[in-house]
């Protein structure tokens, strides 16, 4: 059985389907664990009458996370999951039909330690999909969308979007602490992984639909500062250059500001 953890920061109407959808359409989910990043806020207050929907066999749990706003949060899950395998998708997403079936048998077929599994991104055509995001920058994201057409069950990728990604409670490897806001986790985690002998594998029908479009905006903090700084972390971090993320950024921010931002991290995490 599956434990699925969704982070969730004024969201409750995507929280909501994503929940009852997991409930109603995918047998092999047992337990969602809600991790809300603004508990305070009305939708806060709705988020948690989530709890409503629990049943002796779907269990919610339902954890407010106040310490910072961020979307990294929702690597907190995993300390609350009862099962052994654990999905974590963001609180605006829906599963295809046996998603979860397709990824169980890789679970019980091809799983080596320390694999960092995914699935491909289907938009809504319900036709066009993403496995995978390449090692190319654009609009300060590192990571273009890219299709593998194979038929394959499953295969290795550079890395894919964080909508939705499993691994084993006890082979979670965390964000950095330093972490915060939104955005860097793309290729930061996936090369963890992969240095710690690790894969980063796409399930190919483990598959998923994202809501993109908001038209009340984004309520969440989403700033370059925040993005910038967690690329340099997770660079310095890993021991990797990071020419190329000063680069990239160079339109936007300042020089100075880019180069205050790296010594403050280099405070922090060398």
């Amino acid at each position: 059985m599956f434990t699925v953890g969704i982070a969730t920061y004024d969201d409750y109407s995507g929280l909501y389907f994503t929940v009852n959808s997991l409930k109603l359409y995918h047998p092999l989910v047992s337990e969602v664990i809600v991790i809300d990043n603004n508990p305070g806020s009305e939708h806060g207050k709705c988020n948690e009458k989530i709890l409503s929907c629990s049943s002796e066999t779907f269990k919610i749990k339902y954890i407010k996370y106040t310490d910072k706003k961020t979307s990294f949060c929702k690597g907190e899950a995993f300390k609350y999951a009862s099962n052994e395998y654990v999905v974590i998708c963001d609180s605006h997403v829906l599963f295809l039909p046996d998603s979860f079936e397709r990824l169980r048998e890789y679970y019980l077929n091809y799983h080596k330690p320390f694999d960092f599994i995914q699935g491909p991104l289907v938009y809504d055509d319900n036709k066009t999909i993403s496995t995978h995001l390449n090692k190319e920058w654009g609009s300060n994201f590192y990571g273009k969308w890219q299709t593998n057409k194979t038929d394959k069950e499953w295969f290795e990728i550079p890395a894919q979007g964080m909508g939705v990604f499993s691994c084993k409670k006890n082979e979670w490897l965390g964000f950095n602490k330093h972490f915060t806001g939104f955005g860097g986790e793309e290729h930061y985690i996936h090369e963890k992984y992969r240095q710690n002998g690790g894969r980063c594998i796409c399930v190919n029908h483990f598959r998923w639909i994202h809501r993109f479009s908001r038209p009340e905006g984004i309520p969440f903090p989403n700033n370059l500062e925040d993005r910038f700084r967690n690329y340099i972390i997770g660079r310095l971090e890993l021991n990797l250059k990071y020419d190329d993320v000063i680069l990239a950024f160079s339109d936007n921010l300042h020089a100075f500001n880019m180069h205050k931002i790296i010594q403050e991290v280099k405070l922090l995490v060398l």
